[in-house]
């Protein structure tokens, strides 16, 4: 995803939960909710980590005001 965000690593944006933070990062890097939501969930082959832990409720994990949240692509075999 650091082709979207221009090579960039750390983005700091406000979010309660999940999904308002990549709603806060689509309006920094347009199109990025494309690769993330699918049907108002997260993509298939996307997870999230929030604090370090994979969390299961997805988009709607709420979030402290410094949480650090990865988005952690699915990686392919062959």
């Amino acid at each position: 995803m650091r082709e979207m965000t221009g090579g960039t690593e750390k983005v700091a944006v406000n979010g309660a939960n999940v999904r308002e933070v990549i709603q806060a990062l689509e309006s920094l890097y347009p199109n990025l909710t494309g690769l993330l939501i699918k049907n108002d969930q997260l993509g298939k082959g996307i997870a999230v980590a929030v604090d370090g832990r994979i969390v299961r409720r997805g988009l709607y994990e709420p979030l402290q005001s410094d949480s650090e949240i990865h988005f952690i692509p699915a990686l392919g075999a062959g």
